[in-house]
């Protein structure tokens, strides 16, 4: 039985080579080389969500070591859940420090790859200073993070670092419709566009979002059928906040954003959006603009870092209003 077919189309389609890896040329390139050298410093991958930093470190571990010995030289560690000191001196230290078998054909040490490690207690990163500093010649480390600033010093003056950037939304096109083709599913291209356009950047979530769609409707797919499982307020919907926050209509405004928090919908689904009315409307300054995408900005934030969704839609919409009004 072919289980493959059984797996998420994330993990079906991970890139099995550097050269199966979507875009970041900056990085593959001097990553290729360690192919032929074989040999690694210690590694830092950061930048935004499904960009590719866990599939590149994977695909590189699999071409060095290849399949066979890739499970006995590779181990992947979540540091959002293994985060504290005493996972660090104790899990880490101890594969850290294992003894491996050498093999004229492959390097001579092994790779600990820590997923989010932007996650981890100030204190576990110094304890894991000390580690990626004593057994080098062992170990080499991939530290991946969203959040570069997040790593202590210590740790960024020991690895090499690698910016990942966002996909361009054309890249992200590409590789849909190549997983459309070997899934024989008739996407429009039309709806492949907004898939991205709502997924910003990230090929995580454009691919489970497809495979969502397929999933749920098949090859019957409509425009009503795409927001409602994107999460996407309605464009009627939409204009009529915009113009209850324009006229400062407060009992539309609490009526709509009540309907729609009932209803399931995001705020995190909608700052895009938000974003492109802003920029789109003729009848804005550049000054209101400016403040509406300053304001935008912090309550995006403040949904990243766990606020309350409801208290910030209501937060967005009456300082809009404020903004909109007194200027």
């Amino acid at each position: 039985m072919d289980y493959d077919k059984f797996n998420s189309w994330v993990e079906k389609y991970r890139p099995k080579t550097l050269n199966d890896i979507t875009a970041q040329e900056d990085v593959i390139e001097p990553l290729k080389k360690t192919l032929i050298t074989k040999n690694l410093p210690h590694l830092m991958f950061f930048g935004p969500s499904g960009c590719g930093k866990t599939s590149t470190i994977l695909a590189l571990a699999k071409e060095l070591f290849g399949e066979e010995n890739y499970y006995d030289r590779v181990i992947e560690l979540n540091a959002s859940d293994e985060r504290g000191i005493n996972v660090v001196r104790d899990k880490i230290k101890k594969y850290a420090k294992k003894s491996i078998n050498y093999k004229d054909d492959i390097p001579p040490w092994k790779i600990i790859i820590l997923d989010e490690a932007d996650n981890m207690t100030p204190d576990s990163q110094c304890a894991l200073r000390r580690i990626m500093e004593e057994y080098s010649k062992l170990t080499r480390f991939c530290i991946i993070c969203n959040y570069h600033n997040k790593i202590i010093d210590p740790i960024d003056s020991r690895c090499m670092l690698f910016r990942f950037k966002p996909i361009q939304e054309e890249e992200i096109i590409k590789k849909l419709k190549d997983i459309c083709a070997q899934e024989k599913f008739d996407c429009p291209e039309s709806f492949l566009i907004q898939i991205v356009r709502n997924c910003r950047g990230d090929l995580r979530k454009a691919i489970n979002f497809l495979q969502k769609c397929y999933n749920t409707f098949g090859n019957v797919l409509n425009q009503e059928i795409l927001n409602e499982i994107s999460g996407v307020i309605p464009k009627d919907k939409f204009d009529q906040l915009c113009n209850a926050i324009i006229n400062k209509d407060s009992p539309i405004i609490d009526e709509i954003i009540s309907e729609l928090n009932n209803n399931g919908f995001s705020l995190v689904n909608q700052i895009l959006h938000f974003h492109n009315y802003i920029k789109a409307n003729p009848n804005f300054s550049s000054k209101v603009k400016s403040l509406l995408s300053i304001k935008l900005t912090e309550i995006d934030y403040n949904l990243i870092k766990g606020g309350d969704e409801l208290i910030e839609f209501m937060r967005l919409a009456y300082d809009f209003s404020k903004i909109i009004n007194s200027n």
